[in-house]
């Protein structure tokens, strides 16, 4: 049998804590921490909201402009362009949506916007079948310039001036639009 000591009263033994498994846990919990703060980012949306007002609105009568729209389904890609009055002189280019008739609707959307220069804005309507790998071919097709494409004027009204001429260098059509958008 073992002999325990008896302790006086008043008398006290010295306790060890340990504790290196808390130090442990705290900085495995500190490296999560710091991991999921990287995958947090704050990012800022600009977003442009149609300005209300209660003056009667512009009177737009005289306004006649041109516009540009491309269907894109899974075997074809077509170019519409027409103006928004009357006369609208619409005029259909259809295209295979192939690598070599990708390469010519660039060629056709090249020759619309140099005989329409001040437009620099296109709409996109695309069918439901169209694979995303489809449609980027042809987004790409008509946002960029290649090597014997013309170089427009940037845009007059640009805030930041060096910003639209470096655009005007790079991109053919700077705005799209997808206009194939449905709520259910």
């Amino acid at each position: 049998m073992s002999r325990r000591k008896k302790r006086k009263p008043g008398e006290y033994k010295d306790i060890e804590l340990n504790i290196m498994p808390f130090i442990d846990i705290f900085s495995m919990l500190n490296t999560f921490l710091l991991f999921s703060a990287v995958f947090l980012s704050v990012g800022i949306l600009e977003v442009q909201i149609p300005f209300l007002s209660n003056a009667p609105p512009e009177d737009q009568k005289d306004t006649r402009a041109f516009q540009v729209s491309v269907d894109v389904s899974k075997e074809n890609v077509e170019i519409q362009t027409s103006f928004t009055k009357a006369p609208e002189q619409l005029q259909k280019f259809p295209f295979k949506n192939t690598k070599e008739g990708l390469k010519t609707f660039h060629q056709k959307l090249a020759d619309v916007r140099k005989q329409n220069s001040t437009i620099d804005k296109a709409t996109v309507y695309s069918d439901d079948e169209v694979t995303w790998e489809s449609l980027s071919l042809v987004l790409d097709a008509m946002i960029l310039r290649v090597e014997g494409d013309p170089i427009f004027a940037p845009v007059k009204d640009a805030k930041n001036l060096a910003k639209a001429e470096l655009d005007a260098k790079t991109f053919l059509y700077q705005k799209i639009v997808m206009g194939s958008v449905m709520l259910k």
